[in-house]
Parts: C-alpha cells; sequence; structure tokens
C-alpha cells in the first residue's frame, strides 16, 4: 500500500502569506482608495460589501472544487485571480466598480482561502502537533509586510502603483507554494463514537451531481451538522473582528482621532503584527490549554482592545489597543479550522460549512459598520463587533469537537 501523502508545511505557509501579504497591502490603502474615489464611510462600506458576496457566492463549492481538481489546481488558479482583483483597485474609477471588482475578487479570495486551509488540515492532521495556529501566523506575517509596505509607500507619498507591483510578487508566491500541494484524499478522519448514529443524507440530493469526500462517502455524513454551524458562528465573531479591523482601524484613526494617514496604516501594521505572534505561540497554548480556553481568553482580550481604540482619545492607546484587538483574535479562526476538520465524517465538507458561515462577517460586516457609522460615528459602530466577540465567548465551548455526543443533523 503506498505511504499517505503528508504534504509540505513551507508550501502551505508560503501560500497563506501570500494571500495576508496581498491583502494587507491594498487594505491598508483603503484611505488613498476612498480620497481617490471621494466616498463616504456608507458608500465605501456597500462597496467593501463586494468582497463578502463574491466570497460567499463562490465558497460552498470549494469543497466540492477540492475534491474534484485538488487544492493545488484551484489555489494555483484563484491566487493569480485575486492578486489582479487586488491590483485593479489602483484604477477603479468609481464606488459601482469598485463594488464590482471586489465581488469578482472575493469569489477568488473564497476559493483561495478554504483550499488553503483544506491542504493545510491535511497536513496537520497527519503531523503529531498543532500546525494551523502557524499556518495562519504565516498569513498574519504576510499581512505584517503587506501593511507595513502600504505604511511605507503613504509616508514616502508613493501612489496606488504600489498595489499591482506587489499583488505580482504575492502571485508568484503563491504559485510556487501551490506547485508542492498534494491531494487531501487520504487524510485520515476521526472515528465516530461508539454507539453514535450516522446520520441520513439529505433527502433529495443526488451522489452523482454532488461529490463527496471519500472520509464523508464512507461515514454517510453528508448533512451539516450542528457543531459544524455553532463552530461556523464562532469563526464569524473572529472574522467580524478582523475584518473590521483590516477594513475600518486606519480610516477610524484618520478620521476619527485626526491621525496621519501613515499612522492609520501603521496601527494595522501592529495590530497583523500581533496577529501573527499570537498566532506563533497558539499552537503551544492550544496545546496545553485547550480551543476552548484560548477562544475564551482570546474573546476577552480583543473587546479590551477595541474598547481602547474606541473609548480613548490618544493615539498611543489606540496603537496599544490595536496590538491587543490582534493578539485576541490571532488563535479563534485558525482554531475553528481545526476544529472543523475534526468533525466525524465531513472532511473537507465541514472547513468549508464553517468558512462560509465566516465570510458571512464580510457580506453584512462592513455595510452594517459603514452604514452605523453614518447614523452614531465610526467609533460607536464598533460596539457591533463587541456584540459578537460577547456572543462567541459564550460558545467557547464548542471547540471541544470530539468531546461532543449530540450530533443531531441539521436539515
Amino acid at each position: 500500500m503506498p505511504p499517505t501523502p503528508r504534504g509540505s508545511v513551507p508550501a502551505v505557509l508560503a501560500v497563506f502569506a501570500a494571500a495576508g501579504f496581498v491583502m494587507g497591502q491594498a487594505l491598508s490603502r483603503l484611505p488613498a482608495v476612498r480620497d481617490q474615489l471621494g466616498a463616504g464611510p456608507g458608500e465605501l462600506g456597500l462597496a467593501l460589501m463586494g468582497m463578502g458576496a463574491g466570497s460567499l457566492l463562490a465558497m460552498p463549492f470549494s469543497g466540492r472544487l477540492a475534491d474534484r481538481f485538488g487544492s493545488r489546481a484551484v489555489v494555483s488558479t484563484t491566487a493569480v485571480l485575486a492578486c489582479l482583483g487586488w491590483a485593479s483597485l489602483a484604477v477603479v474609477p468609481s464606488v459601482p466598480l469598485l463594488f464590482a471588482v471586489l465581488v469578482l475578487t472575493g469569489v477568488n479570495v473564497g476559493l483561495w482561502d478554504v483550499t488553503m486551509n483544506i491542504q493545510a488540515s491535511h497536513v496537520e492532521q497527519l503531523r503529531p502537533r498543532a500546525w494551523m495556529p502557524q499556518f495562519h501566523a504565516a498569513f498574519s506575517g504576510g499581512a505584517v509586510l503587506g501593511a507595513g509596505s502600504g505604511a511605507l509607500a503613504a509616508f514616502v507619498g508613493v501612489g496606488l502603483v504600489q498595489l499591482p507591483v506587489l499583488a505580482a510578487v504575492a502571485a508568484v508566491v503563491a504559485l510556487a507554494g501551490a506547485q508542492r500541494f498534494v491531494r487531501e484524499d487520504h487524510t485520515p478522519e476521526p472515528p465516530l463514537q461508539a454507539g453514535e448514529p450516522v446520520p441520513v443524507s439529505a433527502a433529495g440530493s443526488d451522489p452523482v451531481s454532488e461529490p463527496v469526500s471519500a472520509a464523508a462517502s464512507a461515514s454517510g455524513r453528508s448533512s451539516i451538522t450542528r457543531p459544524e454551524i455553532l463552530i461556523g458562528v464562532v469563526a464569524l465573531a473572529a472574522a467580524l473582528a478582523e475584518g473590521a479591523a483590516n477594513d475600518w482601524l486606519a480610516l477610524l484613526l484618520v478620521d476619527v482621532h485626526d491621525a496621519p494617514e501613515a499612522f492609520g496604516a501603521l496601527t494595522l501594521t501592529a495590530f497583523n503584527l500581533t496577529m501573527m505572534v499570537g498566532r506563533l505561540l497558539g499552537g503551544p497554548a492550544t496545546d496545553r490549554f485547550g480551543r476552548d480556553v484560548v477562544v475564551r481568553a482570546g474573546g476577552v482580550l480583543a473587546v479590551l482592545g477595541i474598547l481602547l481604540v474606541v473609548l480613548v482619545p490618544s493615539l498611543a492607546v489606540a496603537l496599544a489597543g490595536g496590538l491587543l484587538w490582534g493578539l485576541g483574535i490571532s488563535t479563534i479562526f485558525p482554531a475553528a479550522m481545526s476544529a472543523a476538520g475534526e468533525v466525524p465524517g465531513r472532511g473537507n465538507r465541514a472547513i468549508t460549512v464553517v468558512s462560509t458561515i465566516a465570510y458571512g462577517a464580510f457580506l453584512f460586516g462592513a455595510p452594517m459598520i459603514g452604514l452605523l457609522a453614518e447614523w452614531a460615528g465610526l467609533d460607536r459602530a464598533l460596539f457591533l463587533v463587541v456584540g459578537f466577540l460577547a456572543l462567541m465567548v459564550l460558545l467557547a465551548p464548542v471547540m471541544k469537537v470530539p468531546g461532543w455526543q449530540d450530533r443531531e443533523v441539521c436539515r
């Protein structure tokens, strides 16, 4: 019997880093894009909704595409197209066209995100310790470099020509890493608990037109389970908090605290820096304390960081708040991806479900915060994020997936 393909850790790290880099260097220049278009917070928030809409349209198909073509082919294609989309922000002439470009970019970003997490779950499960936080640390490290590049470009007065140049660099790195991806067909699935009922597929499903992974077929699990929905809500809160920082932190400092544009980009860089540090430490912390404890503690830290940014009119305190904000949410999304990968019998499909729920934050998060900012101010609008983080803290026990005995099927 041939050996199980284990995949390449450095390759996965490179692809995650490229995804973070191209996003960070683009989002750090949102104030410049906003000025180029003459858009207000509400208009910009609605345009940013295009990213979430595109991702949510595409993500439900990610697992099927990975099953059929493998994550190497999917990531290679979508990484190039996503980088082209980010590069296009430099020349978009109007808010409606910005929305359209972000929809198309979001389609490819969503597919890229899920399929690289599928490969990451495969690589992690075939190794003796938690690797998912390190993979997401690479994403944050790439975002730090990208946002730092944007801050430097803003400081020296470089225009948006930065966006296509650095997007091309990210595309090359992603392609190089994806070439060492392997198919995930042989990823072992956690066994069902003794006496645990095997759910029946949803009525009307077609096994020919709706292929499932080998593991899912073997176990009979082709319906969404309760744990993956609740894990998805945890991931949604984390994605909302991360997206709010990426979309609005620089603008909050520039518009509300009267900071220079370069300082706004610098604070976003600090946010991503502590995201990276937290994820580097997240693997050992998760192994020692468990995912639920790490998620609960992270939610409290993130809330504290947001409140410091919002309530204290000091740039130094805002910088510290950005650091706590990033540290707090750093481990939550990777923990959710690992937990989804361990839902018995679901394989790639559980990661797809959780990712799709999480990306709902990008669909409603940016426009909701933008519209609330028009009514109550951008600082007060961020209390929406605080509310979701509080819900996430309450749901932290769901991260103990292997210990769950009640796995009723959600029809």
